[in-house]
């Protein structure tokens, strides 16, 4: 087994860590909650045409997923680090973030292709930020307590992130319609704040976190065109990574169809634009709250049973939204809270247990494949997130939905299913599939062993 890193781990790396997935989280929160719903209701595109844009460019994400992973592995090799690349390419991530939200003086055609454009540059610049960046905890150290920290500093920065978009954007969109200027000046200023503080904080990220000196490395130039068509050779052989998979993707579309509704149930279905800072903000806020909870229970009892436990929790969250009544603003909150804890478990305990089932598929088939493995995890992920968009808007189009019209009975009631027994089944289900993952702590330090004794 070669060593890559040190089981000591500094507290200023947790910490910066942290700060990296808090800056992708700004962004990738922030097109997730309020980028579809900009398509439909401010730049006026039917809900399939958004839905089938923010595929497209949601497959695209996951296609150059392992073509970057493949450079940037090379890359990693012949200098000993991944960080630099995160830092040359955190200014694109936040300014290609800013430009989506731009609203130009186009329609039909024009407009839905300045959509997709927009949508495919961000998703490049996240694409190259974010795959060195999920490559991290293989160098850092080999503990899996330590990943599991480093995990929980990553969810948490990622939940503070979620905050601070979820309260900002519609904050200043509201100020601004108070002012009596149009919503697509509102998402702009956002975007644009939103965007700049990312870009600080990757850099700030990639110059933190200290990775272990490695010897450089002459190795021949990637063959990007195996490493797409090969995609799925990180799992073959690998059954503990093929279940972390299935997760990612329930758990994916689980959270999309309840978070891409959210802001159509508030505003349509119970009527309450008022309440969509205080439900998104509780929604991220408890996630901080709960990450560091999760870490703490993994330790004591195992990755697998607080997976489990997440997901339940979860589901119960889920169900309660549906019970929601117009007008009101208890249960919307305690929905949000509730699945917002037990959703936690699931970035904090995947992004702990895939590093493990690496060297899994290491001594299995003797092949150390890194960022490659990340590379089809987050394929999976981002491929999962456009489906759920394309899903929700031929959903929305098949029952009527039209920014220019009030919602028919029918619409309401397809986005309160949506939002609430849709993820809440989905999410109950993914216990069967993790209940028997076999990767437990002794297992894992036994797995170690007989790497280094290879």
């Amino acid at each position: 087994m070669k060593k890559s890193a040190s089981n000591d781990l500094s507290f200023a790396s947790k910490a910066g860590y942290g700060l990296g997935d808090l800056g992708f989280l700004l962004v990738w929160h922030g097109s997730a909650l309020f980028l579809l719903y900009f398509y439909t209701d401010v730049l006026g595109l039917p809900p399939g045409l958004a839905g089938a844009i923010y595929l497209a460019a949601m497959i695209w994400d996951a296609v150059s997923d392992p073509i970057v992973a493949a450079w940037a592995e090379r890359r990693a090799a012949r200098t000993g680090r991944y960080t630099p690349i995160i830092a040359w390419a955190a200014l694109p991530v936040g300014l290609a973030y800013g430009v989506m939200f731009i609203a130009p003086p186009l329609s039909g055609l024009a407009l839905a292709g300045w959509a997709l454009v927009t949508h495919l540059i961000f998703r490049t610049a996240y694409t190259i930020a974010s795959m060195p960046y999920n490559t991290l905890p293989v160098r850092l150290t080999t503990d899996g307590k330590a990943r599991s920290a480093l995990s929980g500093f990553r969810v948490a920065g990622a939940a503070t992130g979620a905050v601070i978009t979820a309260v900002l954007t519609p904050v200043i969109v509201q100020a601004n319609q108070a002012q009596g200027q149009a919503d697509n000046v509102g998402y702009l200023i956002a975007a644009l704040m939103i965007g700049g503080l990312t870009a600080t904080l990757l850099f700030a990220c990639s110059k933190i976190v200290r990775e272990p000196d490695l010897p450089s490395q002459n190795i021949t130039r990637p063959d990007y065109l195996a490493a797409l068509t090969g995609l799925f050779r990180a799992a073959k052989g690998n059954a503990p990574l093929l279940r972390l998979l299935v997760i990612m993707v329930g758990g994916t579309i689980a959270q999309g169809l309840f978070l891409q509704n959210l802001l159509y149930f508030l505003t349509h279905v119970i009527a309450r634009p008022d309440m969509i800072t205080p439900v998104l903000a509780t929604s991220a806020f408890v996630v901080i709250l709960a990450a560091p909870l999760w870490v703490i229970l993994a330790a004591r009892t195992s990755k697998r049973l607080a997976l489990i436990i997440g997901l339940v929790i979860a589901s119960a969250g889920y169900s309660l939204m549906y019970f929601a009544p117009a007008g009101g603003d208890l249960i919307p909150l305690l929905a949000v809270a509730i699945s917002g804890v037990g959703g936690a478990a699931i970035p904090v305990m995947l992004w702990s247990m895939i590093p493990d089932s690496i060297e899994h598929g290491e001594l299995e088939t003797g092949q150390r494949v890194e960022a490659r493995t990340f590379g089809l995890t987050t394929f999976m992920q981002k491929t999962a997130v456009g489906v759920t968009a394309l899903m929700i808007g031929g959903i929305l189009a098949a029952t009527g939905y039209s920014d220019a019209a009030t919602p028919s009975a029918q619409a309401l009631t397809t986005i309160r299913i949506m939002v609430s027994w849709a993820p809440a089944i989905l999410m109950l289900s993914l216990t069967a599939i993790i209940w028997t993952y076999p990767i437990t702590q002794a297992r894992h330090e036994e797995i170690l062993k007989a790497l280094s004794a290879k």
